[in-house]
């Protein structure tokens, strides 16, 4: 087994705070279910690494399938901001779920070569590849608090390379909040020696059945009130909350 994300920082970022804030597109809720697959990539373009989570939920749904983006192109898990460092979200929402099932940050997991279905984007469909998964997350019981959004469809534009909004728009699917099961406690409240999980009601009450508007384009109009969900592209150098790794939890549920 290797570990690949040793080298990830967890010293000098800011912590993460608890904020309200393929496919089928699931409605906005929590969802408790098993963990399927986690496994690492990497964009070949800018070599940004991610973790893709595969997610079966309890109550017989589709699979829940992500990918979170948990470093930039200079392989950092963090930005800065006002001087200050700040985790990625998709490292935060990865390492939060590593803290709950093994006790263990992302920084701390091992991995081991497994063959998944992986899409492709050459062929344009899933192909057999081999990849590491982080073996111990396998078949644990998590909470995703997944939030519904109307995005606007993106397009690369041909002279620059970049994918830019269009009029056009469509409903995704991010993970908000992870919580631990079956406490219902987030990591920030496992830090802060809480026992009885009070941001998981609130949290529902915000969201549950909820659709967010993060529209940026908007009847054809351009509006500065549309909020770009967690990333889909991997996230650029010098690009949001996040843990430390110990271990919160104890061991794995």
């Amino acid at each position: 087994m290797s570990n690949l994300f040793g080298n990830l920082t967890t010293d000098g970022v800011e912590e993460a705070q608890d904020r309200l804030g393929g496919f089928r597109v699931l409605e906005s809720g929590p969802y408790t279910g098993t963990i399927k697959a986690m496994y690492a990539g990497q964009a070949s373009a800018s070599k940004a690494r991610s973790v893709t989570v595969m997610f079966a939920p309890d109550d017989g749904g589709a699979e829940y399938r992500e990918t979170f983006w948990v470093t930039n192109k200079s392989d950092e898990n963090f930005y800065t901001k006002d001087g200050k460092k700040h985790y990625l979200p998709g490292f935060t929402a990865v390492d939060d779920i590593c803290q709950m099932v093994t006790g263990k940050g992302l920084a701390q997991q091992m991995a081991e070569d497994k063959v998944m279905n992986v899409y492709d984007p050459d062929q344009k469909k899933e192909v057999p590849k081999s990849v590491p998964m982080l073996v111990e997350t396998l078949g644990k019981k998590v909470t995703l608090g997944i939030i519904k959004a109307t995005k606007n469809k993106q397009v690369k534009n041909s002279t620059t390379g970049a994918y830019e909004d269009t009029a056009d728009s469509r409903d995704e699917n991010f993970v908000d909040k992870v919580f631990h099961v079956p406490s219902n406690l987030t990591v920030v409240e496992a830090k802060r020696g809480v026992t009885t999980a009070a941001f998981y009601g609130s949290w529902v009450e915000v969201n549950k059945g909820k659709t967010q508007d993060r529209r940026t384009i908007k009847d054809g109009a351009s509006s500065q009130g549309g909020k770009s969900g967690r990333p889909n592209m991997p996230p650029k150098a010098g690009e949001s909350n996040g843990t430390k790794t110990s271990s919160l939890f104890g061991k794995s549920i």
